[in-house]
């Protein structure tokens, strides 16, 4: 029996996919400084925002005299922003099949989500910041039980290297964030919030290519990343809506704006057309994206 989807099916069904994909995909970003605004910006010629990082602040003062603040450390960070764009569509042929809209959407989503975390993760080097906190191998034998190499050497030399830091974030790769879930009645729940002493624990299943394996920003070495302890200083993001002309959006069947639950205002443009000369039906997913460093000093990195 043919498939029918009307454009606000569509849309609802696009919605609520993109928030169910992109929240845990793009979570770690959390962990960072973000300028993630509403604005539609023109793809050409992409501007620079300069996203305010804030530093060390002013020390505290006993029996002041003034009241004026003067020794906050406030730097800016020079982000590019990219347009990431993810494409679906189905045609006549597949409508009439009977193709699931909701299995081509999370596929296009998930491929999104990686491009955007690939953007996210390029400035994180070690030529940017520095050697990593701790380089031994991890020994997994035991689990996630708490004489495991990863709970009592590498998380407390992470978190030294940060503790002075306004957040202390961990981010770790599916492997070693595995190797944190209870195991037994004496392990610690990790779901996203504190744990092990850091105010935030991450799952980030995108160490693109320059950090998983490759030694290219290793400076020469043949170790793999597989995660970091990070203030969110050490990287300014920042995302906007990219323009459509008024022409092209009035052959649109319907656009949107998603904004993605509890990553700090990021949204992401939904757009929806037929094809009159094939009868199938398309969409994109897209978003300005861009990230870079900022505060060298707040990120370190654990390795093996």
């Amino acid at each position: 029996m043919a498939n029918s989807y009307s454009s606000a099916l569509v849309v609802d069904t696009a919605t609520s996919t993109a928030i169910t994909v992109l929240q845990p995909k793009l979570s770690s970003l959390k962990a960072f400084n973000t300028d993630f605004s509403s604005d539609v910006v023109a793809s050409a010629g992409l501007r620079k925002l300069q996203v305010a990082v804030v530093g060390n602040a002013a020390a505290a003062v006993t029996n002041p005299t003034s009241f004026q603040s003067q020794g906050d450390s406030v730097t800016a960070a020079a982000v590019t922003m990219n347009h990431v764009s993810a494409q679906f569509g189905l045609s006549s042929a597949q409508l009439n099949q009977g193709f699931k809209l909701e299995k081509v959407l999370k596929a296009n989503l998930a491929a999104l989500g990686n491009a955007i975390m690939d953007i996210a993760m390029t400035p994180l080097t070690t030529a940017n910041y520095g050697a990593a906190a701790y380089t031994s191998a991890i020994n997994t034998a035991t689990g996630g039980v708490l004489g495991n190499d990863l709970i009592t050497k590498g998380l407390p030399a992470l978190f030294a290297a940060i503790a002075n830091g306004t957040e202390r974030n961990l981010v770790l790769d599916g492997s070693y964030f595995s190797y944190l879930q209870p195991q037994s009645g004496f392990s610690i729940p990790v779901t996203g919030g504190p744990a092990y002493g850091f105010d935030n624990v991450y799952l980030n299943t995108r160490f693109n290519a320059p950090l998983g394996g490759s030694d290219v920003n290793l400076n020469g070495t043949t170790k793999t990343i597989h995660g970091f302890a990070a203030s969110p200083e050490a990287l300014a993001m920042a995302s906007a809506l990219p323009y459509v002309d008024p022409a092209v959006a009035s052959l649109l069947m319907q656009q949107e704006t998603v904004e993605i639950p509890g990553l700090d205002g990021l949204q992401i443009q939904l757009s929806i057309w037929g094809s009159a000369s094939d009868r199938g039906l398309y969409g994109s997913f897209d978003v300005l994206f861009g990230a870079a460093k900022a505060d060298g000093s707040a990120l370190k990195f654990i390795t093996a």
